[in-house]
């Protein structure tokens, strides 16, 4: 809160008053992204598949950070955005920006969603609290402090929390080699079915969806860009963005280590680990002492903290920017920061509803890219300099809705994420040809 202290409008709330340096810009990426399904469904979906189990977590999502680095970062902090809806406005007109800060606050929502869900697990199984009571607690104090900090309050507690979360996690990864015995003797323990990509009985579009979504996802994410949108530069918002793509890449192998040599390490201390999300627990509670692994639960709760008070600041921009302040041309800094802190409010309210609908705990997390990914169309176009009307992108965003809700949600056919981009680009082409030769039309009149 008290990074929160100087806070007098919505552009010191929400972008930090564009203050960040490379270090914090990294940092906050990291932690950010570097979520509480990280460590917690990566290291049991690798120990239930293998690497394939490791696709998303670490790979997809670095190398989502990564494109954010080389192709989003220095172009939309060069045009001093502070939300994408923002940069749809500018691109396309203000329709597109209305629907696309929908889509901001549901895909942002629901990602809130899943790290309040993770955190009330953790305070449901130390505190013996229900779920329910664990989650209220939980919302209140993440909306607090998210509330009063805003983003600089927010990227303070970010450098914070990763640090604890490395720091952590390295020693449980030093304690599993010391149980082993040493490095030679661990390595050794790993099966060759360990190094598979693929999972049994995935057809090809299984595959490509489970790298695309999180790929795509992670650059057309408001809460991963809002940290480059508040560098003090281009530059700056470039390279904090590559280091944190290596942060998270370097950090993210040890939960893959977890998984792959967990289940070997399990017979020697003559224990039984729990399967997919109930892995990680099972085995910090087995090779760490009781201090310890009172460190290890606050090194969770840091990495689900760091992300989800991205997530509601994420809703509040672009509630606030093209909500609030579209309907009020003429409001005031101080009553834009308002309308924002009530945003926020309103975001956690929402996600901790969401959280009590019980969804799993990485199905929540696709969900929220895949809903993300319905604005890469006419970003992607929109970055390379394609003008065309608001009706090719808004009629793009509404196609690739209507895609994945009737192929993924009401019929379950595979490869839908595939289907949605594809009909999304078609359509945008279709209408921006209709678009041209109605001006080609018009001109000749």
């Amino acid at each position: 809160m008290r990074a929160g202290r100087g806070t007098k409008s919505d552009d010191d709330y929400l972008v930090a008053g564009r203050s960040l340096s490379t270090f914090a810009v990294a940092m906050s990426l990291f932690a950010t992204w570097f979520a509480s399904e990280s460590l917690i469904a990566t290291s049991g979906e690798v120990a239930r598949d293998g690497l394939a189990g490791a696709r998303a977590e670490p790979f997809a999502y670095a190398i989502g950070i990564l494109g954010i680095a080389l192709f989003f970062a220095f172009r939309l902090r060069s045009g001093g955005y502070i939300t994408l809806a923002d940069f749809l406005r500018d691109r396309f007109g203000s329709g597109t920006e209305g629907l696309a800060a929908g889509v901001i606050a549901l895909s942002a929502t629901t990602w809130s969603a899943a790290q309040l869900f993770a955190f009330a697990t953790i305070i449901e199984s130390a505190s013996g609290l229900g779920f329910t009571p664990a989650l209220l607690l939980g919302t209140a104090l993440v909306m607090g402090y998210t509330l009063y900090g805003g983003l600089a309050g927010d990227v303070v507690t970010d450098i914070l929390q990763g640090i604890v979360i490395v720091v952590a996690i390295c020693i449980m990864f030093a304690l599993m080699v010391f149980a082993f015995g040493g490095p030679t003797q661990m390595w050794a323990t790993l099966p060759s079915t360990a190094w598979t990509f693929t999972a049994p009985g995935e057809s090809w579009a299984d595959r490509v969806e489970l790298w695309l979504i999180p790929i795509i996802g992670t650059m057309v994410s408001q809460e991963a860009l809002a940290r480059t949108l508040a560098a003090k530069s281009p530059e700056v918002a470039r390279r904090g963005a590559i280091w944190a793509a290596g942060i998270y890449l370097t950090v993210g192998l040890i939960p893959v280590s977890f998984g792959l040599f967990g289940p070997q390490l399990a017979p020697l201390l003559g224990i039984e680990l729990g399967a997919d999300e109930a892995f990680l627990p099972s085995l910090a509670a087995a090779i760490l002492p009781g201090w310890l692994m009172i460190i290890f639960t606050g090194a969770l709760v840091s990495a689900i903290l760091s992300s989800v008070d991205s997530a509601l600041l994420a809703v509040s921009a672009v509630v606030t920017e093209s909500g609030y302040k579209r309907l009020n041309s003429n409001a005031s800094p101080l009553a834009l920061l308002r309308a924002a802190r009530t945003a926020t409010v309103g975001a956690a309210a929402v996600a901790a509803w969401l959280a009590m609908q019980g969804e799993s705990l990485r199905n929540l997390v696709l969900d929220a890219g895949a809903i993300a990914a319905v604005l890469a169309v006419p970003i992607i176009v929109g970055l390379a300099g394609m003008r065309a009307s608001g009706r090719a992108a808004v009629g793009a965003i509404l196609v690739q809705i209507a895609v994945l809700g009737v192929l993924d949600r009401m019929l379950g056919v595979p490869g839908a994420f595939l289907w949605m981009l594809a009909a999304g680009f078609a359509t945008f082409a279709a209408l921006a040809v209709l678009d041209r030769r109605a001006e080609g039309g018009l001109e000749g009149v």
